[in-house]
């Protein structure tokens, strides 16, 4: 298959990454961050993105009834700190998040929700796929938009990559995007972070993206790209209303409106990519 192929100083500007800096030549730490909130699947999120590589994943806890601390005894690359806090805290951690991963020396974050599990079709880890992208400080890719496979209730047994594995056929426009820690001068909206050079902004494809920074309009199949984020949108109907309709968001803390055509929705074609690439291997990991 062929697919489509600065430190910060908080008081002061941020400073680029020059030319022939290292960071510009290498692919150091990576952090994944999140955050959530009484999320069941938790544990598989977690699994899946150790397994493509990052080397360290960061959950903020907002005010899960069961701690989410108390998921990850065992696992050495999670850290988890408990948030209480109000009113939408999504840009906050995000920018939070930013600060977090330059101190820790990391030279690559990406914050996802715990509903976005990041596919790589065309590279073997997380680190392989951003090597090609060196010049850049902010790599954009697109969703893909899964649907409900007509679940009513959510089912008892077996992983969320492998219930749901109907989709759109083609990429949604929507990115969450990799950026340089070091580079972000500040969180505006959950699809991006606005950068110290809006000229590095990219997409996974290497189109710029510094005039539609939440958005790359890209008609192509979900197998034939290099990339996407597997995006688990409703679920059931029964986790629906528990995610989506019970509780505020997390971008502005305001209720949605209930959508009653969700099994309309997203369940387009049968695509087991997901599934069938990376089950067994969260299974394993998980020893279930």
């Amino acid at each position: 298959m062929n697919y489509t192929l600065t430190t910060i100083n908080r008081n002061k500007k941020t400073i680029p990454i020059n030319s022939n800096d290292n960071r510009r030549k290498i692919v150091g730490k990576t952090i994944l961050f999140t955050n959530a909130r009484d999320e069941k699947n938790i544990r598989e999120w977690v699994a899946h993105h150790l397994i493509i590589g990052f080397d360290l994943i960061y959950i903020f806890d907002h005010k899960s009834i069961k701690p989410l601390s108390q998921e990850f005894n065992n696992f050495k690359k999670v850290i988890v700190e408990r948030c209480e806090m109000d009113g939408p805290i999504k840009m906050q951690l995000m920018l939070k998040a930013s600060k977090i991963a330059t101190s820790a020396g990391a030279d690559w974050m990406l914050y996802l929700d715990a509903d976005e599990y990041l596919v790589l079709n065309a590279f073997h880890s997380i680190k392989n796929m951003l090597k090609h992208y060196l010049f850049a400080d902010s790599i954009a890719i697109n969703w893909l938009m899964f649907g409900t496979n007509y679940h009513k209730k959510e089912p008892t047994h077996g992983l969320l990559i492998e219930n749901y594995t109907k989709s759109d056929l083609k990429l949604n426009k929507h990115v969450k995007t990799f950026v340089r820690p070091s580079q972000v001068v500040n969180a505006i909206t959950p699809h991006y972070f606005v950068i110290a050079d809006p000229v590095r902004m990219i997409s996974i494809n290497m189109k710029e993206m510094r005039q539609s920074k939440s958005f790359n309009e890209w008609d192509i199949e979900y197998n034939k790209c290099a990339a996407f984020i597997a995006h688990y949108l409703y679920q059931s109907e029964e986790s629906y209303i528990n995610r989506k309709i019970k509780l505020p968001r997390d971008d502005n803390s305001q209720f949605r409106q209930i959508e009653t055509d969700i099994h309309e929705k997203h369940n387009l074609v049968e695509n087991a990519l997901v599934k069938d690439k990376y089950a067994n291997l969260i299974k394993n990991l998980l020893k279930l």
